[in-house]
């Protein structure tokens, strides 16, 4: 599968900027960038100078020689560093791919590091989800991740395994021989502690998961309690409708919202009331099934409630286990009297009409969301690795079900060739062209 022509992209993204940088890598590389520099370029050595085509400067830059292995892909690869303008810039690509350079596809930059083993697939990955990062915290995970931290983890389970693996194996080939006791005792350890090492591998890669999305938030309430009025405050720009008329929201509304430079998406539902109109109920349905996906669910009361209880707001979200949950008392702008907070929930005041206690109200979000500077950071993960680690964690969990015996010594070897293969996947030490193809195809183009 590793191709070994040349191939350019410009690495920065499109449209007019000060400065434009266009990566050449493969075999035909340098004598590309010096036929059209005019100039003997070294390696890691900054060299200013020209395109140079018929005898016209096209532009004016520097170049710089990164000579394989010792280069991000592990071939030669040469930079160009002009300026931004997207006509000079796709002259420059012209010019090259007239050379003998093609032009590269989405993450063939990456898929080449991982290819030519200067990258593990999670490496790999992590590279895309750094660039689309939308939290402090993922920035840090990703980092983590393209630090080797999540590939580490998993290679030393393998590891164990291959180790396990081997001692099992030899016992395979002498199926006339009895398991000694200790050895017996030694395996059902080491089983034990490999899949508990999985399930804290699973439980970082669920975390590790959520950053990996915006934060679902959903806002809940009875009608009029100023769902799509904070919606509004918080977008800055009148998304949903809002009347005095209950059951105006009838379906979900999401949006995108940056805070402090954060993506959050925020779901304003149907006020939850006993209705007889059928779109109305059907808006409600919608709103419960929000609720179970979210990270943060928000019940919203207004003046209507002196007091909320434990019973009132399981009355709005009936009872959902591991989601936090905030109360907001809303349209404080029109009553001062301040609710009677009868529940273990924390209770923020605030107003969407003039922007009291907004303030609060977003530090307290980050906050919650553990979105901010001071946030713990795993590793990144993604669906893949959680698909690969439940399969993993299913395996060893079947070997540790059997008893260890000369009857049973083949079942437990191949769970355990079984648990190896799905843990080798994550790290792409063993992974098929089509999910190679899949998973660089959604990479930005020149990276």
């Amino acid at each position: 599968m590793i191709r070994s022509d040349t191939i350019v992209a410009s690495a920065t993204a499109p449209g007019r900027g000060a400065i434009s940088i266009i990566r050449l890598s493969g075999p035909q590389c340098v004598q590309i960038a010096q036929t059209l520099s005019g100039k003997l370029l070294k390696p890691r050595i900054a060299t200013f100078g020209s395109i140079i085509s018929q005898s016209e400067v096209i532009d004016t830059g520097i170049w710089i020689y990164f000579a394989g292995p010792h280069s991000f892909t592990g071939e030669d690869t040469v930079e160009f560093q002009g300026h931004g303008g997207p006509v000079v810039t796709q002259t420059i690509l012209h010019l090259m791919t007239h050379l003998g350079a093609r032009l590269a596809e989405p993450g063939e930059f990456s898929q080449r590091a991982f290819l030519n083993g200067k990258i593990d697939l999670t490496q790999a990955e992590a590279i895309s989800d750094l660039i689309n990062a939308s939290s402090v915290s993922a920035v840090k995970a990703a980092n983590n991740s393209l630090q080797g931290n999540f590939a580490d983890q998993v290679n030393s389970i393998i590891s164990h395994l291959i180790t396990l693996r081997t001692q099992i194996e030899a016992h395979i080939d002498f199926p006339d021989e009895d398991i000694e006791p200790q050895s017996i005792n030694a395996f059902s350890l080491a089983i034990t502690d490999i899949k508990t090492d999985i399930d804290k591998l699973v439980q970082s890669a669920h975390e590790g998961a959520k950053l990996n999305r915006s934060a679902e938030i959903v806002l809940i309430g009875e009608p009029n309690a100023g769902k799509s009025s904070l919606l509004n405050a918080l977008a800055r720009a009148p998304l949903a409708i809002v009347t005095d008329i209950p059951g105006t929201t009838r379906d979900l509304i999401r949006h995108e919202l940056l805070i402090d430079g954060l993506e959050i998406r925020i779901t304003d539902t149907a006020g939850i009331r006993s209705t007889t109109d059928i779109i109305e109920t059907e808006g409600i349905n919608r709103a419960i099934k929000a609720l179970q996906a979210a990270d943060l669910v928000l019940c919203l009361f207004d003046e209507r409630h002196q007091q909320i209880s434990e019973d009132t707001v399981q009355n709005l979200i009936g009872i959902l286990p591991n989601i936090p949950v905030g109360l907001l008392n809303t349209k404080i702008d029109i009553h001062r009297k301040p609710i009677n907070n009868q529940t273990r929930y924390p209770l923020l005041e605030v107003s969407s009409k003039t922007g009291e206690g907004l303030p609060e109200f977003r530090n307290w979000l980050l906050e919650k969301l553990n979105l901010t500077t001071h946030a713990e950071t795993p590793f990144l993960a993604r669906q893949r690795h959680l698909e690969h680690l439940k399969h993993a964690n299913l395996h060893i969990k079947a070997a540790d079900h059997h008893h260890v015996a000369v009857e049973t010594i083949d079942l437990i070897a191949e769970d355990l060739r079984l648990t190896q293969n799905a843990l080798s996947e994550i790290t792409g030490r063993f992974t098929s062209d089509d999910l190679l193809t899949s998973i660089f195809s959604t990479f930005c183009i020149g990276k």
